[in-house]
């Protein structure tokens, strides 16, 4: 069986025929054995002035777990529609094997090797709505939870309609999930602006997946919303 567990020596770039992937860096733990396994690129390309992500997966096997190296300059609404069609794919496909997972791969600042976060069943809503209104459309799925809405744009972060400042998300959220739930259980929604790059994007996904906090869930839903369609988006 094939197993990767790589310690980075340029810290940053991954190669795939000669291109490079410029990986996330970020200081965030992550699984760091994957046994099985086959890979996804999706390359940083500037076109006609317009920045697309040039996706290789003529080497991916349905058998094994998939392993997604995307360039960290990619905004999410280049990327975003190729992840949702790999997934199904290597969900649907008439080999496809139970029990085969897909991660996205990063550099780890702290362990100096590469690791990778699991992302089975994200399903991602790329309609532009916000995760407020389709809580409320579908409020009894939800009247159990402490539900905290997550709005994470290029220069800002609001918890529900509180704008945080750069550097003091993650504390005011512990705190304000402490103040607030009441005893339930908290749920989060996660919304990100679609030209957030993804660099940012797996940093707040990182941070999030490793609170490891029994009374903290997060929805499987992620809403990639374009600013323009959202006006409450807060994306000054």
């Amino acid at each position: 069986m094939k197993k990767l567990v790589i310690l980075l020596f340029s810290f940053a770039l991954f190669s795939c025929a000669k291109k490079e992937v410029q990986l996330p860096t970020l200081a965030e733990k992550g699984l760091q054995e994957i046994f099985n396994y086959s890979e996804v690129w999706m390359f940083f390309e500037v076109k006609n002035n317009d920045t697309i992500a040039n996706v290789n997966r003529k080497n991916t096997i349905s058998t094994t777990h998939w392993i997604f190296n995307i360039d960290k300059r990619l905004p999410l609404k280049t990327i975003i529609s190729s992840i949702s069609k790999l997934q199904y794919k290597h969900a649907n496909s008439v080999h496809s094997k139970e029990g085969m997972h897909n991660y996205f791969s990063y550099a780890d600042t702290l362990s100096k090797k590469l690791s990778f976060l699991k992302f089975d069943g994200v399903i991602f809503k790329a309609d532009s709505i916000l995760s407020k209104y389709y809580i409320k459309k579908y409020s009894d799925n939800y009247l159990k939870y402490n539900n905290l809405n997550l709005t994470f744009n290029k220069s800002n972060v609001w918890i529900n309609d509180a704008k945080m400042e750069q550097g003091e998300f993650k504390t005011t959220l512990l705190e304000f999930i402490d103040f607030s739930s009441e005893g339930k259980k908290t749920m989060l929604h996660l919304n990100f602006n679609e030209n957030l790059l993804y660099q940012d994007y797996l940093f707040y996904k990182t941070m999030i997946y490793n609170f490891n906090n029994e009374n903290i869930a997060t929805n499987k839903i992620e809403f990639i919303f374009n600013p323009t369609k959202v006006p409450d988006c807060g994306c000054e």
